[in-house]
C-alpha cells in the first residue's frame, strides 16, 4: 500500500484515493484536514501528477506557511501553495499588467484615501461614518460589485438610507484616487485578477499551469473568490475544497458557508464527511456539539471524540470583568505552581475591550503574557487619547507630548503646523500650555475655525484643571473631557463603532470603569504609568520566555492549545449585540475547538455599557453547550 494511506482513518484514506473530479470535504474541528490535503498531494504525485502542476489556495499566509512546511517535512517539492491574495499578485505582476508596478498598501494609505474622499475637497460628506463606508466598500469589492453596478446601489440604499448617493459618490471618488495613487489594495487584488481573467487567453493560459486545484478553509472563501477558482478548475474540473461550515466566521469580509455547503449540487462533486476529532477531550466534544446543533449551517454529523481522555469543562461566574479576571490569573498561577507551563494557556475574547482586566490580573500577579494581533490596552489609541488629556490638566505634560496627542483628537483643524509653532513658543518662554495655545493661536495665518477650536480646547483643559484641583474623583473627570469632546461621536464617524473584534468606544468605556477604582487623577495616572512600564519590561524579556498568549477568537482559528479560557461569556458580548446571531455561534464553536485538555467559559454580572454599568446574563450559548442547566441569577 502506498505510504500515502499509513495512519488515516477511512474518510481521510477516501479523500487520498480520490483521483479526478470534484470533491467537497466537509471536515471538523481537529479532524485532520491539513494531514489529509498534505497526504493527498503526495499521492497525486505518487500517481504521476507533476507537483509544479498542483495548486493549493488557502486563507491566511499562517495557514500557507503551515502547509509548506508539512509538505516539505514530507519531501514534497514544487507544488504552489499558498493565499489567494499572494496568487493574484503573481498573475498581476506575471503578465506585465498595469498593477504590476502598483505599490501594495501594507500601511493601510487606502483608510486615508477614504477619509480623503469624504472630505469637504470632494463629497463632503460630513456625519458620515468612515468604519461603515470602508466597510460597505470592501463587502463591494469582495462581491465583485463595481461602484456604477445595481447590487451595489442596493447594498448602499440598505447600509445607507439617507445617504446612498453619498455612499455611491465616495466609492467612485476612491476609485479614482487609489488609480492616482497606483496603490494595490488586498481587496483590489482579488478584484484586478478577476477582471484580468475574463480575457480568455489569459484565463486559459493560467489555468492551463496546473491540473489539480486544491481549496483549504472554504468556509471563509467570498464571492470574488469563489468566482477564481471557477475560472483556474472549470476546464480540467480536479477541484477538491476543504472546509467546515461550522468555522465561517469571517462574514464581515464577505465569506459564506453556503459557498461551501452548495458546492457538491453546483460542481455534482461527491462529498466526504471528516467528523472524527483528534484534538479535543469528549467532554470539550460533547460541548462544542451542543453549541453548533442549533445552527443553520453545520457538518451534516456531530464531531466524534477520538481521543481516550474526557477532557475538563468548567464553568466560572464572576461579578464583574475584574473579578473574572482574578479567578483567571490565580488559575493559571495554581497551575504554573503545580509545575505547569504558562504556555499551555490561551485567553480568547470576542472583543478587545476584554483584555483589559485579564492584562491588569497577570500583571498584578507577575505572569508573563503577550496579546497576539493587538497591542496592550493602555496602548491603544482612544485611551493614550483620553489619558493625554488627563496628563495635560494634571500638569504632566513636560515635552508637549500630551498636547501633540490630544489637540487634535477629535479633529479641531489644529494640524502638526500649529503644534509646532505651539511648541516653538514654549521653548522662548514658560508658561501653561493653555496660555501657550492661546497665545499661538492669536498669530498672523491662524485661521478663525483655528481660533475657535484652540479656545474650545484650551476652556475643555481648563475646566479638567479645575475639577482635579477641586479633589473630583478621576472618572467624572473622564466623563466630562468625553462629553465634551463628543469624542465616542467622533470614534464612530472616524473609526466605526463596532469591527468584528473591536469597539473602540467600549474601550473608552473600560477605561472609565478602571477610573472608578481611584480617588485622585494622581492615583489613576500613576496605576497606569505603572501597568504600562511593566508590560514594556515584560515585553522586552527573552521572546521564547513561557507565557500566556490573550487573543480574539477570530484570531485564534486554525490554533489549539491544552487549556483555553474563553472570557465574556455574556449575552450581548457572545453572542456580540451586533453580530449575526448564526456567526456569533460559530464564532463561540471555534472557541471551544481550540481546546485540547481543559476548556472554562467564564460569564460575568455586571458590566460597562453605553447607559452606565448594567446587570448582563450569560450567553444563551452556554445552555445549548449543556454547561448551564437553568437559568441563574447574575453573580453579585
Amino acid at each position: 500500500m502506498s505510504r500515502w494511506f499509513t495512519g488515516l482513518n477511512p474518510e481521510q484514506a477516501s479523500v487520498v484515493a480520490h483521483e479526478r473530479g470534484p470533491i467537497a470535504v466537509l471536515a471538523g474541528a481537529g479532524s485532520g484536514k491539513t494531514k489529509t490535503l498534505v497526504a493527498r498531494i503526495g499521492r497525486l504525485i505518487e500517481l504521476g501528477v507533476d507537483p509544479r502542476r498542483i495548486l493549493c489556495v488557502t486563507f491566511s499566509k499562517k495557514a500557507a506557511d503551515d502547509m509548506n512546511a508539512k509538505i516539505a517535512e514530507k519531501g514534497i517539492r514544487g507544488a504552489r501553495v499558498g493565499t489567494w491574495h499572494s496568487l493574484c499578485w503573481q498573475i498581476l505582476r506575471d503578465d506585465r499588467t498595469r498593477y504590476a508596478d502598483w505599490q501594495i498598501d501594507q500601511k493601510d494609505r487606502h483608510k486615508t484615501i477614504v477619509k480623503q474622499a469624504m472630505g469637504y475637497k470632494h463629497v463632503d460628506w460630513k456625519d458620515g461614518d468612515l468604519g461603515e463606508v470602508r466597510r460597505f466598500l470592501g463587502w463591494c469589492k469582495a462581491n465583485l460589485w463595481g461602484a456604477e453596478s445595481e447590487e451595489a446601489r442596493e447594498e448602499a440604499r440598505r447600509r445607507f438610507p439617507s445617504a446612498a448617493p453619498l455612499a455611491l459618490d465616495v466609492y467612485r471618488v476612491v476609485e479614482t484616487l487609489v488609480e492616482e495613487a497606483g496603490l494595490l489594495t488586498f481587496d483590489d487584488m482579488l478584484v484586478r485578477a478577476y477582471e484580468h481573467l475574463q480575457d480568455e487567453a489569459a484565463r486559459r493560459r493560467w489555468a492551463g499551469r496546473w491540473v489539480h486545484v486544491l481549496q483549504d478553509e472554504a468556509q471563509d472563501a467570498n464571492a470574488a473568490q469563489v468566482a477564481l477558482a471557477d475560472m483556474l478548475a472549470r476546464d480540467h474540473r480536479n477541484y477538491m475544497i476543504v472546509g467546515d461550515p461550522a468555522q465561517s466566521i469571517y462574514g464581515f469580509r464577505g465569506s459564506s458557508p453556503e459557498y461551501l455547503t452548495a458546492f457538491a449540487e453546483k460542481w455534482h462533486a461527491r462529498v466526504v464527511c471528516m467528523n472524527r476529532n483528534y484534538r479535543c477531550g469528549s467532554e470539550i466534544v460533547r460541548a462544542a456539539n451542543g453549541a453548533i446543533r442549533p445552527a443553520a449551517v453545520r457538518l451534516p454529523q456531530d464531531l466524534r471524540a477520538e481521543l481516550p481522555t474526557p477532557g475538563v469543562v468548567r464553568l466560572v461566574g464572576a461579578a464583574d470583568l475584574d473579578d473574572e479576571a482574578d479567578e483567571l490569573a490565580a488559575h493559571v498561577e495554581a497551575h504554573a505552581k503545580d509545575g505547569g507551563a504558562l504556555a499551555d494557556f490561551c485567553v480568547l475574547f470576542r472583543t478587545n475591550a476584554q483584555s483589559r482586566a485579564v492584562e491588569e490580573a497577570l500583571l498584578s500577579r507577575k505572569i508573563p503574557y503577550v496579546v497576539i494581533g493587538g497591542c496592550i490596552f493602555y496602548e491603544r489609541k482612544e485611551v493614550r487619547d483620553l489619558l493625554a488629556y488627563l496628563r495635560v490638566a494634571a500638569g504632566r505634560d513636560v515635552d508637549g507630548e500630551e498636547l501633540r496627542r490630544c489637540i487634535n483628537a477629535p479633529f479641531r483643524y489644529l494640524g502638526p503646523k500649529f503644534v509646532e509653532r505651539v511648541l516653538d513658543m514654549a521653548r522662548a518662554r514658560a508658561g501653561a500650555w493653555t496660555t501657550i495655545v492661546r497665545s499661538a493661536a492669536t498669530q498672523a495665518g491662524i485661521q478663525r475655525r483655528q481660533l475657535e477650536s484652540a479656545n474650545e480646547w484650551c476652556d475643555m483643559i481648563l475646566a479638567a484643571e479645575r475639577g482635579i484641583q477641586n479633589g473630583e474623583k478621576p472618572a467624572g473627570v473622564l466623563r466630562d473631557i468625553v462629553r465634551a469632546t463628543r469624542y465616542i461621536e467622533w470614534l464612530e464617524r472616524d473609526q466605526g463603532e463596532e469591527s468584528i473584534e473591536d469597539s473602540h468606544a467600549a474601550n473608552v468605556r473600560e477605561l472609565i470603569r478602571v477610573a472608578e477604582r481611584f480617588a485622585t487623577v494622581a492615583e489613576l495616572l500613576d496605576f497606569i504609568d505603572a501597568q504600562t512600564e511593566a508590560a514594556v519590561r515584560q515585553r522586552r524579556a527573552d521572546e521564547q520566555v513561557d507565557q500566556v498568549l490573550l487573543m480574539s477568537i477570530h484570531r485564534s482559528k486554525g490554533l489549539e492549545w491544552p487549556r483555553v479560557w474563553v472570557v465574556g461569556c455574556n449575552d450581548g458580548i457572545l453572542p456580540h449585540a451586533h453580530g449575526d446571531p448564526q456567526e456569533e455561534r460559530r464564532i463561540f464553536y471555534v472557541a471551544i475547538t481550540r481546546a485540547k485538555e481543559e476548556l472554562t467559559l467564564s460569564y460575568v454580572g455586571r458590566l460597562a455599557t453605553k447607559g452606565g454599568v448594567r446587570r448582563v446574563d450569560p450567553s444563551p450559548f452556554l445552555r445549548d453547550a449543556g454547561v448551564l442547566d437553568a437559568e441563574p441569577e447574575a453573580a453579585e
